[in-house]
């Protein structure tokens, strides 16, 4: 078969082969970045608010901590708090968190309620405590 009949069989076979286009138009790679674009922005937000709550729940764990050790120093020093406030501060995880304690009167006059508010410090007192621990004191 010579080699003219060749090239026109093929040509025949496939018409219009020049004008086919193997690849993508500049076009559909510019909306597939938009919607890689798009995806990765809403991952890195969703890994950002992962983070911030992981630390979040780190602080309300110590911060609980905090002021269940201050309860239990009252239960163990089987002292009777005076009504009131008192403020403090302990170290934990290498950090200080102050706290707030109110003692307040029930009807039992054998018992107290003791409410332990705690802050990172540096933290704004008159702001939302980071965690507040309520217990019930009875008389030593």
């Amino acid at each position: 078969m010579p080699v003219d009949s060749l090239s026109s069989e093929l040509k025949r076979k496939m018409p219009n082969s020049r004008n086919k286009s193997k690849g993508f138009t500049l076009l559909e790679v510019m909306v597939a970045l938009f919607v890689v674009a798009i995806s990765l922005g809403g991952v890195i937000k969703v890994m950002g608010s992962a983070a911030k709550n992981s630390a979040r729940l780190s602080d309300r764990t110590f911060a609980q901590w905090v002021a269940l050790n201050e309860l239990a120093e009252l239960r163990i020093k089987k002292s009777w708090p005076k009504l009131g406030e008192v403020k403090g501060d302990q170290e934990m995880v290498d950090r200080k968190w102050n706290w707030v304690q109110k003692t307040i009167k029930t009807d039992d006059a054998n018992i107290k309620r003791v409410e332990l508010s705690v802050w990172p410090e540096g933290g704004k007192s008159d702001a939302d405590p980071v965690v507040t621990v309520v217990g019930f004191l009875a008389r030593p």
